[in-house]
C-alpha cells in the first residue's frame, strides 16, 4: 500500500486531536463512476464550481494545530487562479525518463485536486525542513522514492518531511477502481484522512488499493511509469520528478 512515514513537526495538540479523530469509523462512501465520467469526457471539465465535501471538524482542528493557514482545505478558486475558466484540467508530470500526462478529476475529488494543483503551481503553502511555510512549486526535483513491482510508483516526498505540513480529507467512493495502470491517487498512512502531498501512479491492476486511496485522475505515459518503476526497484540513483505542469484546455 502506498504510504508515508510519520515525521517530526506535529504538535502535541495535533497528535491528540488526530488520535481522537481516528477512533471514528470511516465515513460512508459516495457513489462515483469515474470510468463513465472519463468515457463521456466530463472528468476535469465542469460547467460550474464542483461541490466540495463537508468539512471534517476534527481534521480541520488537527490542521489548524499544525499551523496550516487553510485548515487542510485549500480553496479550488485559488488553485485555479489565472487558468482558463473552462476546459479539462491536466497535470503533465515531467520526469527525467519522459512525460506522463494526467487528466485531473475535478468532479469527484475537488479538494484533492485543489491541493495538488496549488502545490504544483506554488500557490498552496507547505512546511519545509526549516519548519517554515513556503509558497513555491512543491513538485520540483523530487525523487520517485518507492515502487512496488507491477503496481505503482510513488513520489512527492520533499526533504525530510513526509507531508506538506498538513493532512487532507479523503474523497473515496464506492466504484473507485484500480483495475489498470495509469490511475493517479494519493498516498497515505493507511488510516483515514492521512494524505498530504505524496501521490502515486499505478503501473498495473491493484485492486487491493480500492476504498483506501483517493483517486484524483488518470494518466497516459504508462511506459514511462513502468520505466521509472524498474529503475526504482533496481536501486541506485532514483528517477526524478522534475516538475508538474498544470494546464486547462
Amino acid at each position: 500500500m502506498p504510504t508515508w512515514a510519520t515525521t517530526t513537526g506535529h504538535t502535541r495538540a495535533a497528535r491528540g486531536r488526530l488520535g481522537a479523530m481516528l477512533q471514528h469509523a470511516r465515513r460512508p462512501l459516495r457513489l462515483r463512476w469515474l470510468r463513465l465520467a472519463l468515457a463521456v469526457g466530463l472528468t476535469g471539465c465542469v460547467s460550474g464550481p464542483p461541490t466540495l465535501p463537508p468539512a471534517v471538524p476534527d481534521l480541520v482542528a488537527v490542521n489548524e494545530a499544525l499551523g496550516d493557514p487553510y485548515g487542510g482545505r485549500f480553496p479550488l478558486e485559488e488553485a485555479l487562479a489565472g487558468l482558463p475558466t473552462e476546459g479539462t484540467l491536466y497535470a503533465n508530470l515531467v520526469t527525467d525518463e519522459g512525460e506522463i500526462e494526467c487528466t485531473l478529476d475535478l468532479i469527484h475529488a475537488p479538494l484533492t485536486v485543489a491541493n495538488f494543483v496549488g502545490l504544483a503551481r506554488g500557490l498552496r503553502p507547505y512546511r519545509g525542513d526549516d519548519d517554515q511555510w513556503h509558497t513555491e512549486p512543491f513538485y520540483e526535483g523530487l525523487p520517485f522514492h518507492r515502487a512496488v513491482d507491477g503496481q505503482f510508483v510513488q513520489t512527492g516526498r520533499r526533504g525530510k518531511q513526509a507531508t506538506g505540513g498538513f493532512l487532507i480529507q479523503d474523497e473515496i467512493s464506492y466504484g473507485d477502481s484500480f483495475d489498470r495502470g495509469g490511475v493517479l491517487a494519493m498516498a497515505n498512512t493507511g488510516i483515514e484522512h492521512s494524505g498530504s502531498a505524496q501521490f502515486f501512479v499505478t503501473t498495473g491492476p491493484a485492486s487491493h488499493l480500492e476504498e483506501a486511496h483517493t483517486i484524483f485522475g488518470g494518466c497516459d505515459g504508462e511506459a514511462v511509469a513502468r520505466t521509472i518503476e524498474r529503475k526504482v526497484l533496481a536501486g541506485g540513483a532514483p528517477p526524478m520528478l522534475l516538475r508538474v505542469e498544470i494546464t486547462r484546455r
